[in-house]
């Protein structure tokens, strides 16, 4: 080898040691992070992913039609014109460096001269011990005429992980889809919501080892963005998207910084498994996750943490306390009653005016009370109507007008649902804007009025952790443009005011899960849990944090089955169980196992508010499938197992809970097989009893910490395990 060779490789090898640029046409560039081996393939005309391999698994799992690494999507400030900037071609100068940590890839001077001033940078580190990349993105804009609008990233096109593969995705607790490399299957929804309540997705495969991809963007201030899933099956592939709308969308030069860091990991196990590595983010580093003490929320109120079972009607007093009353007295146990309709005004018409009550409220407020009923009367926290007074603008243009949420055009994002005005036209409910003063001074009002002067012992806040944010373009509110994460902080200040002001036995609860206003609340009403192949991912991660209750339970040819179904679903996730129409109790065979699964639920519910969820068990053998309808929206077919299982841990004891509920009509004979290794029980042996309800004593015996046995369960009747050692 020659002097000028060897002086070549010296000064090479050292400006790999330093960290220099990597360049050139078509170079591939191989990185590791455990056994997550990431390919690169940097142009100076740009860069694609060119493999995710799992070298574990020696699997592929990049699909064959490859997404961008990005795309950034500008907007001509003030104007109506939308470009797209991608990762992989458009550039003059792509720049890829190794660092200590993983890689840095610095996007250029784009190709088109009217983009001048823009570039993107992104860094990924590896995490090997979870075989994991971590990744920051910026887009620097010194463009004086164009602005971001929208950042799409990341974005993976992914292949089949395995055989029994499936997707899982943020729809209410959480859902998993098999098959859907097979079939067309999209989901789409914008975070933070009650259809898209948390920020990851992932693939997953259940052969031996399990393998698959958690995807997620671990963002402490919960901004806005919107996932989506699409399957394609002529590619064989599924596209999971975050897409972020950009602060101050429309302004020129604003440039973006993605909020936290997108996490890829490999993916050794189920949806479950998924949840905990989301969970072990969110209690670092979520600025929504509560203070908890022994494993417990100690700002809600006892009662509320303790609660089972939920009442849910409204009207008059005389309309509705009553069979309140009956229902509470029937069930044996304190009980809920969320109260609609208590105001003068329609429901969903004239809002925010609420007062005053109908005749008798707070009288029967106390009257519930005194029967150990906690009321807990409804209101909306987002909405005001347009015409405030029947048909006539009262308040709105006035006083409301300047503090909602604002389109482009200047005019009020508006919203209806199917209420009429009294001249007969649709009821048009502005989105109010939460960073104002008048918003949050309004609804703070409210609050503490129905708490202190009518008695409630809570107050329903509708819709703050449902409705997705409205990308406000006023710029009189002082908050970025669009997007960002300023709508949750609005709600942050309007909730933290409220709490600090409120009798301390009093509660607060919102409609739906979005996450990023657990800490602000006592309970979320899980109503819209309604979906086919749904898992407690939002369970397992916020067990303990916030009391979930509710169900809507409605009517159909198949509804006696669908009441328990829900009923023994809600227990096996930890909700409080209900919120039903009091007359319940005049069908007797679906009002006795409702009060079967409220007395099981009083038993342990130590179990759902002081401590979290385990692995559910899994039964063995062939377990039968039950389906009904659930008339979320017309025909709604549900399919689940014959027998529901779900297990609870208490915080810091060596205690655990197993549940099983036999929703069917038949009974269920399966073998249980447990390894309490794999529940972190570090003893050889296990003292059990074994309840099954109506039955009065509990029957004990001793197993080893690892065990398998044949097990029955009766039909429409919950049994339940309780393992100390």
């Amino acid at each position: 080898m020659s002097r000028s060779e060897k002086r070549i490789l010296f000064f090479l090898g050292l400006a790999l040691a330093l960290g220099f640029a990597l360049t050139g046409q078509g170079a591939m560039s191989q990185f590791q992070a455990g056994d997550f081996q990431l390919t690169l393939d940097v142009t100076t005309n740009g860069a694609r992913l060119a493999s995710l391999f799992d070298r574990g698994r020696q699997r592929e799992l990049l699909g064959t039609n490859a997404a961008p690494l990005f795309t950034v999507v500008l907007r001509r400030a003030g104007g109506p014109e939308f470009e797209r900037l991608e990762a992989q071609s458009g550039w003059a100068d792509t720049v890829l460096r190794r660092t200590r940590q993983g890689f840095e890839i610095r996007w250029e001077r784009p190709q088109k001269a009217a983009w001048e001033g823009f570039a993107v940078v992104a860094t990924a580190e590896a995490e090997a011990k979870a075989a994991a990349w971590r990744w920051q993105l910026r887009v620097e804009d010194r463009n004086p005429t164009w602005s971001v609008s929208r950042v799409i990233f990341p974005e993976l096109a992914l292949r089949s992980p395995g055989e029994r593969a499936a997707v899982f995705f943020p729809r209410g607790p959480g859902e998993v889809q098999a098959g859907v490399w097979e079939r067309r299957f999209s989901f789409h929804g914008t975070y933070p919501s009650g259809w898209c309540s948390m920020q990851f997705m992932g693939v997953l495969a259940e052969g031996e080892p399990p393998g698959g991809l958690y995807c997620a963007v671990h963002d402490p201030w919960g901004s806005t963005k919107d996932l989506g899933l699409d399957a394609d099956p002529e590619t064989h592939t599924v596209r999971l998207r975050f897409d972020h709308p950009a602060p101050n969308m429309g302004v020129s030069s604003n440039g973006f910084v993605l909020s936290g860091e997108a996490v890829w990991q490999l993916l050794r196990g189920d949806w479950f498994d998924a949840a905990q590595i989301y969970k072990t983010w969110v209690r670092q580093e979520a600025r929504w996750w509560p203070a908890l003490k022994s494993g417990q929320r100690a700002d809600t109120p006892p009662w509320m943490r303790e609660l089972d079972a939920w009442a849910m009607t409204g009207g008059a007093p005389a309309e509705c306390v009553s069979n309140v009353i009956r229902f509470r007295e029937f069930l044996g146990e304190p009980v809920g009653f969320h109260w609609y309709n208590w105001h003068q005004i329609p429901f969903d018409n004239d809002y925010p005016h609420y007062f005053p009550a109908k005749a008798g409220f707070e009288e029967a407020v106390g009257a519930l009370k005194q029967a150990g009923v906690y009321v807990m009367p409804y209101i909306n926290g987002r909405l005001w109507d347009t015409h405030d007074r029947g048909s006539q603008d009262f308040e709105f243009n006035r006083l409301a007008l300047p503090a909602a949420t604002k389109r482009e055009d200047g005019q009020p994002w508006v919203e209806s649902y199917g209420s009429k005005e009294t001249n007969g036209e649709p009821v048009k409910l502005a989105v109010m804007c939460p960073t104002t003063a008048l918003w949050q001074q309004t609804v703070r009002e409210t609050v503490l009025r129905l708490l202190e002067q009518a008695g409630a012992s809570a107050v329903y806040v509708d819709q703050i952790a449902a409705a997705a944010p409205a990308l406000c373009l006023d710029p009189s509110h002082g908050h970025p443009l669009g997007g960002g994460h300023w709508w949750n902080q609005g709600y942050w200040h309007l909730l933290e005011a409220i709490r600090r002001a409120k009798p301390g036995a009093a509660a607060l609860t919102t409609e739906c899960n979005g996450e990023p206003f657990v800490r602000w609340f006592d309970g979320y009403l899980t109503w819209h849990w309604q979906f086919d192949g749904q898992v407690p991912a939002f369970p397992a991660i916020y067990g303990g944090a916030i009391q979930m209750f509710g169900r809507a339970y409605r009517g159909g040819d198949t509804k006696d089955l669908a009441l328990r179904m829900k009923a023994g679903q809600q227990l096996v996730f930890g909700e409080q169980l209900g919120w039903l129409d009091p007359g319940l109790v005049n069908e007797p065979e679906n009002a006795d196992f409702f009060r079967q699964m409220v007395r099981v639920r009083a038993r342990f519910h130590r179990y759902f508010y002081a401590g979290e969820m385990a692995r559910p068990p899994r039964l063995e053998g062939l377990i039968p499938k039950v389906k009904a309808d659930w008339q979320w929206s017309g025909q709604w077919p549900v399919t689940t197992d014959a027998v529901l299982t779900g297990a609870w841990r208490l915080a810091g004891q060596r205690r655990m809970v197993l549940f099983f509920v036999n929703v069917s009509d038949e009974a269920v004979s399966a073998r249980l097989r447990l390894d309490g290794g794999n529940y972190g029980i570090r003893g050889k042996w296990l003292n059990v009893q074994v309840t099954r309800a109506g039955e009065q004593d509990a029957q004990g015996q001793r197993l080893p910490a690892a065990f398998e046995q044949p097990v029955t369960f009766a039909r429409r009747q919950a049994q339940v395990w309780e393992l100390e050692w």
